[in-house]
């Protein structure tokens, strides 16, 4: 449908018999069509949902606290309304054992990033549609927001609680808005 409406837009400007006012409404006309693929092409997430991983245990690659595998089954009730399309990840097992329960709920594959490339990461997010939920770290989650948003936020190495949701007006204009995941009966 949408090739049909293009090509009824663009047969006018082929046939020899328009008569354009003057050179100025040609191009206008020539270049409309040109325009609406663009805006197609400028396509961008509708949310990127962002969190830390949950409690975890002490030690080299550690795996969550039961209070962190709780606050990752209470991430699905707050999340499992959002249309998402994408899960990602770093290959951490606190990260991913934090979006596992959301991938289980929602039948999605969890897609691993290199935390160390966050530059290329965000430019890879932006290129995406819909919702996207990223699993990080106190360090990469705030810096992944600053790349995305150009907005500041932070995460104390106690915090666990915090989920940033960054939505685009425009591909130089997003807004961050901070939730909590806690849980009611901590």
């Amino acid at each position: 449908m949408f090739v049909e409406k293009i090509s009824s837009i663009t047969k006018p400007l082929f046939k020899p018999e328009v008569k354009y006012k003057n050179k100025n409404m040609k191009i206008k006309y020539f270049l409309f069509p040109f325009l609406l693929l663009s805006q197609a092409a400028l396509a961008l997430p509708e949310h990127i949902i962002l969190f830390r991983h949950a409690e975890k245990a002490t030690g080299p690659d550690p795996q969550l606290l039961d209070m962190g595998k709780r606050r990752a089954d209470h991430l699905v009730t707050m999340l499992s309304k959002q249309p998402i399309k994408q899960l990602f990840s770093t290959d951490y097992k606190r990260t991913q054992q934090t979006i596992a329960p959301l991938a289980k709920h929602l039948n999605l594959v969890v897609h691993s990033y290199d935390p160390r490339d966050l530059k290329a990461f965000a430019q890879q997010l932006k290129q995406l549609e819909g919702s996207i939920v990223v699993a990080g770290h106190s360090n990469t989650t705030p810096e992944l927001v600053q790349l995305l948003s150009n907005h500041t936020v932070s995460i104390n190495e106690d915090e666990f609680n915090k989920v940033f949701v960054v939505s685009f007006s425009t591909p130089t204009n997003a807004q961050v808005l901070t939730l909590s995941s806690d849980i009611a009966d901590k």
